[in-house]
């Protein structure tokens, strides 16, 4: 029997950071049953972090000898936050005072979420530590995996136990924005095609070319510069016969994601597909969908959000993302326009592959230049 090969085995090749740094876990959100984000607070003390949107890291944790992988969410600018004055983490009660901490705006005010909201149920403890959440950091997303040393040791329940603790981390990878050999000012599309938990590196760089400070793209050439962002993820309410209601914040980062494009910080369009895991119903969920469920049917397909008084649902797909019909029309239907548009996938490795061959494919695909064609396997 075949043991399954670790993190380390399978980036052996990959580019990575000589260095180890330390950090400290700050903050734990559960976003749903199996899916928790993690803030990784860099000490005042420590040297900066470099990455490129994409990259993921190495992560030591402790009484666990080898490391886990996981990709970085945040962008390089929040590892780049500078760290508030001292002075301004203290008052007449101490530092970790409710004074103190209603002084100072969290971080994560600039995804437009409430650190101080996140969990309502916090302890003492808890609350403490994310008093020390400003400045910079580094965020990961990662999956229940019991099977998964590091990954079941960031799980620990109840959460608090491990809040403060120190890992040690690396950066490493080859996924990254901007994409190699490819002239980024030339550029008039990004298409990004992420299937489940390969959100992750694609929302750093979505996030990172949603700053001003890393769109030059758009700027340099009047604003023609698109990104289009597929993401494809299993419905929560596909085991209820596709009815319920479905809430953006259950389902990685897309709240993230859609008020990008909402708030116009990139110019393009985010569509999202909601997968069952039954190819049979799926099929006909999407003949269904060409053809046009009409009446309320076409209300059920919407994905609520944010102040759903000021923010309209987001609208999905009821079936697989494809190449043919969802790719091909997110980068361009003829050579010219795929000459300047470059394409990022990550997932499991049967979609990759599927993916990238169709894509690259002179034959019988659509032939793009293979280094415009960058994919990352979700393992």
């Amino acid at each position: 029997m075949t043991s399954k090969t670790d993190h380390l085995e399978r980036t052996a090749t990959e580019p990575r950071d000589k260095s180890l740094n330390t950090v400290v876990l700050q903050h734990i959100e559960e976003t749903n049953s199996t899916t928790r984000v993690f803030r990784l607070g860099i000490p005042r003390d420590s040297p900066p972090i470099r990455f490129l949107p994409g990259q993921w890291l190495d992560v030591y944790v402790p009484g666990v000898e080898k490391a886990g992988g996981f990709t970085i969410t945040s962008t390089p600018r929040e590892a780049r936050t500078p760290h508030p004055a001292l002075v301004g983490l203290e008052s007449e009660s101490g530092p970790g005072s409710a004074e103190s901490e209603n002084r100072t705006p969290s971080r994560g005010d600039k995804d437009g979420e409430d650190d101080s909201n996140k969990n309502s149920n916090a302890t003492q403890t808890q609350t403490q530590v994310q008093t020390q959440t400003q400045g910079p950091y580094l965020e990961l997303a990662v999956q229940k995996s019991p099977d998964n040393p590091p990954a079941a040791w960031l799980w620990r329940d109840p959460p608090t136990s491990v809040l403060g603790a120190e890992l040690r981390v690396r950066v490493g990878g080859s996924f990254v924005w901007p994409p190699p050999g490819v002239n980024v000012r030339a550029l008039r599309r990004v298409v990004f095609v992420a299937g489940g938990m390969g959100v992750n590196p694609l929302v750093s760089m979505l996030s990172s070319l949603a700053s001003s400070s890393s769109s030059p793209p758009a700027a340099a050439r009047g604003g023609d510069f698109e990104v289009h962002f597929l993401y494809s993820l299993r419905d929560p309410c596909g085991g209820a016969g596709g009815r319920g209601r479905r809430e953006a914040g259950k389902m990685l980062f897309l709240d993230r994601i859609a008020r990008v494009f909402r708030e116009g910080r990139v110019k393009g369009r985010l569509e999202v597909f909601l997968t069952t895991g039954s190819n049979g119903a799926e099929e006909a969920q999407g003949e269904k969908e060409k053809e046009g469920s009409g009446g309320d049917g076409d209300r059920e397909n919407v994905i609520a959000w944010g102040d759903e008084n000021e923010d309209p649902p987001i609208p999905f797909h009821p079936r697989r993302c494809t190449v043919e019909d969802d790719v091909v029309k997110a980068v361009g239907g003829t050579p010219a326009e795929r000459r300047f548009a470059v394409v990022y996938v990550c997932g499991v490795p049967a979609m990759t592959d599927e993916f990238v061959a169709t894509l690259t494919d002179r034959r019988r695909g659509l032939g793009m230049e293979p280094h415009r064609v960058l994919c990352e396997k979700w393992w």
